[in-house]
């Protein structure tokens, strides 16, 4: 391994280089560098940056480095003064960070994990797809930009956790633009899972804020090596917590000011903090699979959408795994539902198993799947208004109450 330490302390880099040395691993010391981006631009081999936030501008040079070099992992180095710039510094783009005075157990471990990660990344990252008929890059003039996507199923299993941190990742590849995946519910956490990372923090840390604003946000969401940034919930049951309603709007409101796309998916039970979400959301994704129970499921709630009076956003009906054996087909669901299918993503367990084991998400390792392509599609649609099927009316939503009653 080869490290960069960038700081103004020569005694910190001896520090930290007698550590590397007996590990055999190479320190890279940047001491008192005026353009620390450009001075590792010039380097070879470098796998991870350390960052001395006593630097004076220590915060830019992360965000910086995190935006040039997305890839590489950049641990922050930070004294007990500066435990406060750490939330600048995480949301900033650093992937983690260690206390100075060292622990040598602590560095040792620190950098073997976010350079092991960093691996796994770029050991499965190829060029991403694009499809032959090419839409916009960005919305056009008067376009929205800042959009709240609900993913959605009353059936558990049906793959909206999955679909929904790909799609995230479609979206930020195919717009340039900024997004955030929230898992919105109160069970256990899969998305940390999915994307092989370990949260510094959860929705938890929502629980008993009497002042949510966008700066808290930002230090609780953990940015991940595709470009997307997180907002998980608790991989632990004993961190369970149920936030008021109240809460997650304005969680949703202030998330949707900061990113272009807000990426959501609910708990499979109709309760008061799925109908605030759909009240909320701009484009509804209803996933269902090719089976009885999902597809029942699915026209429960579409129909409550049907009969609504306050929900505008657009419902788009996603078939997850089309085409497996045995299962409904695309057309007896439309002719069920008398909905258009947005997209109809083929069935391939084993690439998602595949996908969800490694802890990449298969947009990324595998894009020139027919897994992938179709999401692909899918959120080229989300970002170029129109382009879905003519013939799809905006819903409009009844009262909580009304939409609790009839899903049940």
């Amino acid at each position: 391994m080869q490290l960069a330490f960038f700081t103004d302390f020569e005694y910190r880099v001896q520090v930290v280089d007698q550590i590397l040395m007996e590990r055999g691993w190479q320190l890279l010391a940047g001491i008192g560098q005026p353009q620390p981006t450009q001075w590792l631009l010039q380097q070879h081999g470098v796998d991870v940056v350390l960052i001395d936030l006593d630097l004076p501008n220590a915060i830019s040079v992360v965000k910086e480095l995190a935006q040039m070099l997305p890839h590489l992992p950049i641990v922050a180095l930070a004294t007990p003064r500066r435990v406060v710039e750490l939330q600048d510094a995480m949301s900033a783009g650093a992937a983690n960070f260690i206390a100075f005075s060292i622990d040598v157990k602590q560095l040792l471990a620190t950098l073997e994990r976010v350079d092991k990660g960093s691996q796994r990344f770029m050991q499965s990252a190829v060029i991403p797809y694009q499809s032959a008929h090419t839409y916009a890059a960005q919305p056009g003039p008067g376009r929205r930009q800042h959009k709240l996507i609900v993913v959605t199923s009353l059936k558990g299993g049906v793959g909206c956790s999955t679909l929904a941190a790909n799609l995230a990742v479609a979206l930020h590849q195919r717009s340039g633009g900024d997004v955030v995946r929230a898992e919105a519910h109160h069970g256990l956490g899969h998305l940390a899972l999915l994307l092989n990372l370990y949260p510094r923090h959860t929705i938890e840390s929502l629980d008993g804020e009497s002042n949510i604003d966008s700066d808290l946000l930002r230090g609780l969401l953990q940015t991940h090596s595709s470009g997307i940034r997180l907002l998980v919930a608790p991989m632990d049951p004993s961190h369970l917590v149920e936030l008021p309603v109240e809460v997650w709007q304005q969680t949703m409101r202030l998330l949707q000011e900061t990113a272009d796309y807000v990426v959501v998916d609910t708990a499979a039970h109709a309760d008061g903090l799925l109908s605030e979400l759909l009240a909320q959301a701009d484009e509804i994704l209803l996933v269902t699979g090719p089976d009885i129970a999902a597809l029942r499921d699915a026209r429960i709630l579409l129909e409550t959408l049907r009969q609504a009076t306050t929900v505008e956003g657009q419902i788009h009906i996603v078939l997850n795994r089309a085409g497996s054996q045995g299962g409904i087909d695309e057309r007896v669901v439309q002719a069920q539902l008398h909905e258009p299918v947005a997209a109809s993503i083929l069935e391939d367990t084993a690439l998602a198993t595949f996908a969800f084991n490694r802890g990449v998400p298969f947009i990324v390792s595998h894009p020139r799947s027919s897994v992938s392509r179709r999401l692909q599609t899918l959120a080229d649609g989300l970002i170029n208004e129109g382009a879905f099927a003519a013939g799809q009316a905006p819903a409009q939503r009844s009262s909580l109450f009304s939409f609790l009653n009839l899903v049940r």
